[in-house]
C-alpha cells in the first residue's frame, strides 16, 4: 500500500479545463468572438472565463485591442503550451473511461519541412481520415530548427522530416529512405552519365537548397571530398531552385524522388546519382516524448503504414 501521508499535497487548482478552453479558442483566433463562435458560447461567458483564469494566476493572458482583437501577452505565450496539454491530456481523460474508452477522437498537430509536405501530407491526411474519421489533422510547414521549437513547446505533436540534424533524444520510426543526388539541367555536357563523382562539378557554379538541415548535409558531403562548392545562388523554394538548374545557370545536389523532371517553367532537370554513393537518409517521424495519447499513435502508425508509397515517390 501507497503511504499517501507521505505524498505531499498537490496545490489546489484554481482554474478549469472549461477556462482552458476559451483560453486556446481565444489565442488560436485571435478575438472573443470568433473563439466564442468556435467553442458554441457566449461571448461574455468567453471574456469571464478568461478573466478568472487571469485573476486565479495573477497575470494578464491578452491585450485587448478593439482594432486588432485580442493578442497574448509574454505571460499569455508562456501559458500556452501547458494550456495545449492540459486540453489534450482532458480530451485523452474523457476518451479513456466510460463509453468513450475505444475511440480515438481529437487534434493531431503534424510539423513537416518544406520539402516532405507535398510528398506526405495529402496521401496521410485521407488515409487518417479514411481510418480515424474523428481525428483532425492540423498542420504547420517549416524549417526543421523552428519544428523542433515547437515540438517542445508541445505546439505540434510530431514532426516529419529527414534525419538530418535530428536530436538523439527524440523517439523516431523510419517511413521510408533517401540519398542526396547530383542535379543537372537536361542539355549538361554529363546528363546522361549513370553516376558523376562530386570532384567532377567541384569548379562549377552551384544552387544551393538553403534550408538549414539540407544546407548542412551538402556542405559536409562536399567537405568530405575537399570541396569548396562555388554556390552562387541560395534559395529556400526548393521548386525556384530546380528552375535555375533547368535554365543551365548552375547544378545542385536534392534528395531523390521519382517525380516529374519538367520544371515549374518549363525545363527540364535530370537526377544523377552520386560517385561514391553517400549514406542513406531515412525519412522519419519523430516525437519528443513519451507517452503518446491513442489518436497521435494511430496517426503514426497510418505514417509507417504509408512507407511504402512514400517510398516509391523518393524513388527506393
Amino acid at each position: 500500500m501507497p503511504d499517501f501521508d507521505a505524498i505531499p499535497p498537490a496545490l489546489p487548482m484554481r482554474f478549469t479545463l472549461r477556462q482552458v478552453e476559451c483560453f486556446l479558442a481565444v489565442a488560436e483566433t485571435g478575438s472573443f468572438s470568433s473563439a466564442a463562435q468556435s467553442i458554441r458560447a457566449s461571448d461574455s461567458a468567453v471574456a469571464d472565463s478568461i478573466t478568472a483564469m487571469e485573476r486565479s494566476l495573477g497575470v494578464e493572458l491578452f491585450r485587448r485591442q478593439r482594432s486588432r482583437g485580442a493578442t497574448l501577452t509574454s505571460d499569455g505565450l508562456t501559458v500556452l503550451p501547458f494550456a495545449r496539454r492540459l486540453a489534450a491530456d482532458g480530451a485523452e481523460l474523457m476518451t479513456s473511461v466510460g463509453h468513450h474508452a475505444n475511440s480515438i477522437v481529437g487534434p493531431v498537430r503534424i510539423g513537416i519541412t518544406n520539402t516532405l509536405a507535398s510528398i506526405t501530407l495529402p496521401h496521410l491526411i485521407v488515409e487518417v481520415e479514411k481510418r480515424y474519421p474523428d481525428i483532425r489533422i492540423d498542420y504547420r510547414i517549416d524549417d526543421l530548427t523552428s519544428l523542433l521549437v515547437a515540438a517542445d513547446r508541445a505546439e505540434v505533436d510530431l514532426v516529419v522530416t529527414f534525419d538530418l540534424g535530428m536530436p538523439p533524444e527524440y523517439h523516431r520510426r523510419s517511413l521510408g529512405v533517401t540519398e542526396a543526388m547530383i542535379v543537372l539541367a537536361e542539355d549538361h555536357p554529363l546528363a546522361s552519365r549513370k553516376r558523376i563523382a562530386l570532384i567532377e562539378i567541384a569548379d562549377e557554379p552551384m544552387i544551393l537548397l538553403d534550408i538549414v538541415a539540407s544546407r548542412t548535409y551538402t556542405l559536409e558531403l562536399m567537405s568530405s571530398q575537399g570541396i569548396t562548392p562555388r554556390v552562387i545562388h541560395r534559395t529556400a523554394d526548393y521548386e525556384l531552385c530546380r528552375s535555375l538548374v533547368g535554365r543551365g545557370v548552375g547544378y545542385t545536389l536534392l534528395m531523390r524522388r521519382n517525380v516529374s523532371t519538367e520544371t515549374w517553367d518549363g525545363q527540364r532537370v535530370v537526377y544523377v546519382p552520386i560517385d561514391p554513393p553517400p549514406r542513406p537518409i531515412d525519412i522519419l517521424v519523430t516525437w519528443p516524448r513519451d507517452p503518446l495519447p491513442p489518436r497521435v499513435n494511430a496517426v503514426i502508425d497510418t505514417a509507417v503504414d504509408l512507407g511504402g508509397e512514400i517510398g516509391r515517390i523518393m524513388g527506393e
